[in-house]
């Protein structure tokens, strides 16, 4: 199944993993800091930024398709009172069922689980209202006035209707006031029609000013009208930032309350599309700060089965498994063979257990045997001390499932669990695994201790917080463990604050700070819904697994490179994801390939064009930078760049160059290299933003002027059909 970040801006889960690591969004799976159960991560603005509404903002995406089933869309934000001060928050959720069938001959080994955004924007953070608005996102744009002249047709062309050339002037575009409107101005839409603008069809909106920025230069004050160009890229309508659920939502008129859908009325969610921006949340303590809570559960019987692999499903990539102290080697090019790794003759051991996607890792036929460059070990290892495992051979990838059926009494419980006993027990050996690093060592016996506490006392004398420290661990082997945990329990979303489950803590709370624990339990109360959702068996312990990892271990190859048009649609969706999403952008973007793949859009080699195809000892004898030759659609040349880019994609491209003509690994090339200046140290967006769209001086991001004026037409023609929706 497709899977997609829920952030733009990372090319990986373990680029968007390592941007989390050690903050709060991070160190909330499965276990807060305030020491109880949380089944989810959380969004925060720190590494999520382009999820706030903001313009320019790509907001959350839905990381799987799926059917919307429930609901609940607030108008504005709710409140609480903190003592004297009211403080705002979201409750506004949105609930997505999906199944992940890794083959279809096996439908039975299939899996039904839900992705929940909790506390995302509500509709107020649009600026929606009952009227028609939109928002100036060009730096400026030119305000036009009535025209004067006799017989001009203030409704504009009529769709479908062609126009005399003696007529023509009728319908040009309302005169120009030599006068502006900047970058933020809030509009509301009066009217829409279609003129001529330089006898071809352009639409316009003809707008009252709302507002204008403070201190900004504008044509026209608050109150006043004209008319402004309609165009997408100049004007964000309010209305249309709207994820297509909430407009969904919106039709059917009920807010701030559980709505529950189901067969034709549940709105289809793709993978990628925008499903909401973080919330606001005005804390009692601290800053406000945008978060949004992500979790991915599942009530279906069949998980054990789906992690073991029951069903013998081959499909997919594979993973290396590594265990610790297996035997390193290094290869000696000269001598073209192995020796044993090692410091003054003495073998250096394996340090940990590794899971390695295969395609990261070279293979090396020698001495008779196969052997794998394992990049954890900076190391080569054989082959019998290599495990392979399918990609759907969760339980051997590491992922382990625990079961915690029994509700609990209270929500402070947790420390006693025996789910977390068995982490722990695991964790142990996992520390013990791992000798080499005297910080292990010191490490080894605090789980060890905590171990021994939470099978010897009973009675709740543990120290929590130290159970949440060592849950969260940074040391790699113990975080991809516990990241990769599915556990069954009892969701939070179910009892009101006024429930056994949270009634103790906040009495408790109430004998020292009576405001808070007041504040706690409206907060509490605003957010729960499951028993409201009847297709979720509430009384039910759910699977919960961790929303990035588990989604991205069951994720099948993102794009279709095998058509032209898959290729185009990868361009666009990859060019997104990492933040380009100007359709002035995309276009440049797509007029570029068409022009180096000679219109193929597939990876090329230098040296070769259609009809031709160089020889390797041609390209030794005139490339300097052989082997490192260009390669992709757009081509990178020279050492340096394939040693970053290898750093970049995980991908030994310095040793295997040929891998930059992987189509994944050139489509992140292509757009990372414009994004970021690389080919030449001028950035797409130096040239292509919110202000101008310089398609001609925008071939300076790859080659000088060659072919400029070429790949302006192209981008002219790429971004007609994406303004009118051909393209997408």
């Amino acid at each position: 199944m497709k899977m997609v970040l829920p952030v733009d801006g990372y090319h990986s889960a373990a680029e968007f993993m390592a941007a989390m690591q050690g903050s709060r969004g991070d160190t909330h799976w499965l276990m807060k800091q305030a020491e109880h159960w949380h089944g989810g991560i959380h969004l925060y603005d720190g590494f999520a930024g382009k999820a706030v509404f903001k313009p320019g903002s790509s907001g959350l995406k839905s990381m799987t398709d799926g059917h919307a089933v429930a609901w609940r869309l607030n108008d504005d934000y709710q409140t609480a009172a903190f003592g004297k001060r009211t403080l705002k928050f979201s409750s506004s959720f949105l609930l997505i069922k999906s199944t992940c069938t890794p083959d279809s001959d096996r439908p039975d080994n299939a899996l039904d689980f839900y992705t929940l955004w909790m506390q995302v924007a509500p509709l107020s953070e649009y600026g929606v209202t009952g009227v028609r608005t939109a928002t100036v996102t060009a730096g400026t744009l030119k305000i036009r006035q009535d025209n004067t002249f006799p017989g001009w047709m203030r409704g504009g062309l009529t769709e479908g209707i062609s126009v005399p050339s003696d007529v023509r002037r009728n319908y040009e575009v309302p005169q120009d006031t030599h006068t502006t409107l900047p970058r933020g101005t809030v509009v509301e839409v009066k009217q829409e029609a279609t003129f001529l603008l330089k006898g071809r069809p352009a639409p316009f909106i003809f707008v009252s000013v709302v507002s204008v920025p403070e201190g900004a230069k504008s044509g026209l004050s608050a109150g006043e009208s004209g008319w402004i160009s309609g165009l997408a890229r100049f004007v964000k309508r309010h209305e249309d930032a709207l994820p297509a659920w909430m407009q969904a939502a919106r039709k059917h008129g009920v807010f701030n309350q559980v709505v529950t859908v189901s067969g034709e009325d549940a709105p289809v969610v793709k993978a990628g599309e925008v499903v909401g921006h973080l919330g606001l949340c005005e804390r009692p303590h601290g800053a406000p700060e945008h978060f949004c809570h992500l979790e991915v559960f599942s009530q279906d019987a069949r998980m054990k089965s789906f992690l073991a692999n029951a069903a013998g499903v081959t499909t997919g990539t594979a993973e290396l498994h590594t265990l610790a102290g297996r035997t390193r080697w290094m290869y000696r090019e000269r001598e073209k063979r192995f020796i044993v790794a090692g410091v003054d003759g003495d073998p250096s051991p394996s340090i940990a257990e590794h899971y390695t996607p295969e395609g990261e890792c070279r293979r090396m036929e020698a001495d008779g045997k196969s052997w794998y460059h394992i990049p954890g070990e900076l190391a080569w290892m054989a082959a019998e001390d290599v495990e392979k495992v399918n990609q759907f051979e969760l339980e051997k990838r590491g992922f382990m499932p625990l079961e915690q059926e029994n509700a609990p009494q209270s929500i402070f419980q947790t420390p006693k669990e025996g789910w977390l006993r068995q982490v722990f027990g695991r964790l142990e050996a996992l520390a013990q695994g791992e000798t080499r690093d005297m910080y292990s060592a010191s490490y080894t016996e605090r789980y060890q201790k905590l171990v021994k506490q939470m099978d010897a006392n009973r009675d709740g004398v543990i120290d929590a917080g130290e159970l949440w420290r060592f849950l969260h661990n940074s040391q790699p082997h113990i975080r991809y463990q516990v990241e990769r945990l599915v556990v069954k329990h009892h969701s939070e979303w179910l009892k009101d604050g006024m429930s056994a489950l949270w009634q103790a803590a906040l009495a408790e709370q109430a004998k020292k700070y009576p405001d808070l624990a007041l504040y706690n339990r409206d907060f509490i109360n605003a957010l729960v819904w499951m028993k409201e959702v009847p297709e979720i068996r509430s009384s039910d312990a759910l699977w919960h697994m961790h929303p990035i990892v588990f989604l991205d271990a069951i994720k099948v190859n993102e794009y279709d490179f095998s058509t032209r048009e898959g290729t185009i649609h990868a361009i666009i969706e990859e060019s997104r994801k990492q933040g380009l999403n100007l359709h002035s952008q995309l276009a440049y973007i797509l007029a570029t390939v068409k022009r180096e793949t000679r219109d193929t859009f597939q990876p090329v080699r230098e040296g070769d064009w259609i009809g031709h195809t160089s020889t390797d000892e041609y390209r030794r004898k005139h490339y300097r930078y052989y082997p490192y030759y260009g390669r992709g659609y757009v081509q990178i040349t020279w050492d340096y760049n394939y040693k970053a880019y290898s750093e970049k994609l995980g991908v030994d491209l310095f040793s295997q160059p040929d891998k930059a003509l992987e189509p994944n690994n050139a489509l992140f090339i292509l757009i990372d290299g414009f994004k970021n200046g690389v080919f030449t140290g001028k950035k797409l967006s130096n040239y292509i933003n919110d202000i101008e769209s310089d398609f001609f001086n925008a071939r300076k991001c790859i080659n000088g002027l060659d072919h400029a004026q070429q790949i302006k037409e192209f981008a002219n023609e790429f971004l007609t059909k994406l303004d009118s929706g051909k393209l997408k």
